[in-house]
């Protein structure tokens, strides 16, 4: 049954965010899990880079910007430096134009999750993060949830 096996599922992604963040998250597992499907996106690719980008919105400027994503947060930026369309009122408000833009700008042309772990550029070469270890960091982080928890299984 989908519904059971969604339940079950977006369980297992709350208590996820939950231990990552220090119970400290309001990150909804249920918005994750249904816009990951809506947008046919890797579940614990998206759980990876919102871990590593801010602990789901818990550390950083993502505490003041609710982006747990960071979208339109550039290094060295401050809050006040960040576009109206980086700031959210809340961080489930993130999820979604993460999503779109991740569909939209870097996953084209045939381009997979997989592909962004390797080089993780959007359609004009651009680089998601500066980090020259980002794409190895966002691989271990996602290896480990897949090997950690039951959210890869499936």
């Amino acid at each position: 049954n989908f519904d059971s096996v969604r339940i079950c599922l977006v369980n297992e992604v709350n208590d996820y965010i939950n231990k990552a963040s220090k119970n400290k998250s309001t990150l909804d597992g249920s918005i994750v899990v249904d816009k990951c499907l809506e947008y046919d996106i890797d579940l614990c690719f998206v759980l990876a880079q919102g871990e590593i980008e801010s602990h789901f919105g818990t550390e950083g400027l993502a505490r003041k910007t609710n982006s747990v994503f960071n979208v339109l947060a550039f290094d060295g930026h401050s809050y006040n430096e960040i576009s109206h369309n980086g700031k959210y009122n809340h961080p489930n408000n993130s999820v979604e134009p993460y999503l779109s833009l991740l569909r939209n700008s870097y996953l084209v042309d045939g381009k997979t999750e997989y592909d962004m772990l390797n080089e993780f550029v959007n359609n004009q070469g651009k680089r998601y993060a500066s980090s020259k270890t980002y794409e190895i960091n966002l691989k271990n982080k996602r290896n480990k949830i897949i090997n950690n928890t039951d959210i890869g299984v499936g």
